[in-house]
């Protein structure tokens, strides 16, 4: 389960929650005409997390696909099958391994990340980071939240792309995302966002508060 709870603080990045943070006006003006053109993303990704000393704990692989608002497909192929899927309503937590699903409402507080990245609504992320712009390419953001799991997070870009997100948590740890395949609004279908169960997993459904066995 530790891949999922990873994955979950990294789906944090993509919603948003109101704090307070700042920045130099023309740093935060630099960032948002990057991201203001995106509406939707999708892309193959490789995710590798390393400790203090730059051990490497965990990697992985998969592909990831979002659009505005809230909804994201974050589907882990590699090592093992495991995705988190939101349409903006519902979330959905799936590990193949486990043979389980999690059915939860959507949360904007769904993890204590304190982050906004590609659901659209820039001004959030002016409340919830204090943003530098390091060069052209490179931003770093960092969380006012006492609460926060993550010190800092770096996002790049090669020209208008972005193409590696970067995160160092409160244990050092790193966790480094990078985007190949990258596809900017190019239009992705509604169903993509909508998670179908397989036959005879587990249901654990915290809208309705009850575990059921599907049998489809």
């Amino acid at each position: 389960m530790a891949l999922v709870k990873r994955m979950l603080q990294i789906f944090a990045l993509f919603t948003c929650i109101q704090l307070q943070a700042g920045g130099n006006s023309e740093d935060i003006q630099a960032l948002h005409e990057l991201l203001q053109p995106i509406t939707s993303l999708s892309a193959k990704f490789t995710q590798q997390i390393t400790d203090a000393e730059g051990f490497a704990l965990e990697s992985s692989q998969g592909l990831f696909e979002v659009a505005q608002p809230a909804k994201m497909r974050w589907q882990v192929t590699a090592p093992m099958e495991q995705q988190i899927i939101s349409d903006g309503n519902k979330l959905w937590v799936f590990d193949r391994d486990l043979e389980q699903v999690v059915i939860q409402p959507f949360n904007r507080n769904i993890a204590t990340t304190p982050a906004v990245l590609f659901s659209g609504d820039l001004d959030q992320l002016d409340r919830a980071f204090y943003i530098r712009k390091v060069s052209d390419s490179l931003f770093t953001l960092m969380p006012e939240s006492a609460g926060s799991l993550f010190k800092q997070i770096e996002i790049k870009f090669v020209g208008q792309q972005p193409v590696a997100i970067v995160l160092t948590d409160n244990l050092a740890h790193t966790t480094t995302i990078k985007f190949t395949e990258l596809k900017i609004n190019s239009g992705i279908s509604a169903d993509r966002f909508i998670f179908n169960i397989p036959p005879d997993v587990d249901v654990i459904d915290n809208t309705q508060s009850r575990a059921v066995k599907n049998a489809n």
